[in-house]
């Protein structure tokens, strides 16, 4: 079948190694979450952001002119700019601050965010080494280097800035995550699991960090990725993440009605979310025969989402086994125009064209 679902902790009582004394021999790398854990625009202000960010620019141009070799001026009023809708003046003055002050962590870190945002990732590099070079209590840009060095596979360098960062703080538990998706993309899972029960020892919060030994062990098809599963759900309840990747291991399970309970959770969360539906189709279609279920449900998920080519295909499959041929072939002839090389959409709809 074409268009199957695709993959996307309480505070529990065992003790995260309790959890996972099991699991150790697992051997499958993990699949990374898309997108950057600390990623360089980890702010969603500034840091160190004042309390009055509306204060008067001349109040902030005259603390400057009264400390011009001081940092702290600059930063303040490269914050004003932020909130007044000036990103570059503000850039410039955390190029001001770091002038008067090279290991001002703070305007490497900001740079290095706003550089981030607009996608200059060569010039982020080059600020994170700055910052490194300069500010070397910044834990943040060794975290943010260490990240991009992992995208990057140059492995060895991440290490080296993970190990540094902790060295200067050893409760930063995104660290010993980054050491986490190391080890499992390196094929050494004993390793990478202490790493990921290490994060979660020192952050029980780190919802991420559930959502990752979830997904590592449900490759692994151990049924101890439920519990991680569970224990985001009970982190953020109305985390359609953690429900979506608990229902597709269910799923997998043959635990069909459970699964079904989580899709249509979700659907409670997000009443639009095209693949909670196509799953429930997909589930009444290919394990429980139930066609016009699945008829109604892929025609939810195309409500939702029109350009859905898998949900045509499988709405035709539904249709085609409830003897409605006519409908069966408009849904694969929409299938390809959506999608012309549509090998499977093609082939069924040259098998109802015979069955005419």
């Amino acid at each position: 079948m074409n268009g199957q679902p695709k993959k996307m902790k309480r505070s529990f009582a065992p003790t995260v190694r309790a959890l996972l004394a099991s699991a150790l021999a697992v051997s499958a790398p993990l699949i990374f979450i898309a997108g950057l854990l600390i990623g360089c625009n980890n702010h969603e202000q500034p840091a160190n952001a004042p309390e009055d960010p509306t204060a008067d620019l001349s109040e902030l141009d005259d603390a400057i002119i009264q400390s011009p070799n001081a940092p702290d001026g600059y930063h303040q009023r490269a914050i004003w700019k932020v909130t007044q809708g000036d990103p570059q003046g503000a850039f410039e003055d955390w190029g001001l601050a770091l002038k008067a002050d090279s290991s001002f962590a703070l305007g490497w870190e900001n740079r290095v965010d706003m550089l981030y945002r607009m996608q200059n990732f060569d010039a982020c590099l080059t600020e994170l080494d700055n910052c490194v070079a300069y500010a070397r209590g910044s834990t943040m840009c060794l975290l943010k280097r260490a990240e991009f060095n992992i995208h990057l596979k140059q492995f060895e360098r991440a290490f080296d800035d993970l190990n540094e960062a902790l060295r200067i703080n050893d409760q930063l538990h995104e660290a010993y995550w980054m050491k986490g998706k190391i080890y499992a993309s390196t094929g050494v899972p004993d390793k990478a699991i202490s790493s990921y029960q290490t994060a979660l020892e020192v952050n029980p919060n780190f919802f991420d960090g559930f959502i990752s030994l979830g997904l590592y062990l449900a490759e692994q098809g151990n049924p101890l990725a439920e519990e991680f599963y569970r224990s985001a759900i009970e982190l953020r309840p109305q985390s359609v993440e953690a429900r979506y990747n608990l229902a597709i291991f269910l799923q997998e399970e043959s635990r069909n009605e459970q699964a079904l309970q989580l899709y249509r959770e979700i659907l409670t969360i997000d009443s639009t979310n095209a693949t909670a539906s196509f799953n429930q189709g997909f589930i009444y279609l290919e394990y429980l025969s139930a066609y016009d279920s699945a008829e109604y449900w892929f025609t939810q998920a195309i409500e939702h989402l029109p350009y859905y080519h898998q949900a045509f295909l499988n709405r035709g499959l539904a249709r085609e086994s409830l003897g409605d041929v006519t409908g069966a072939l408009a849904d694969y002839t929409e299938a390809l125009k959506l999608k012309p090389d549509y090998t499977v959409a093609a082939l069924a709809k040259e098998r109802a064209l015979n069955a005419e």
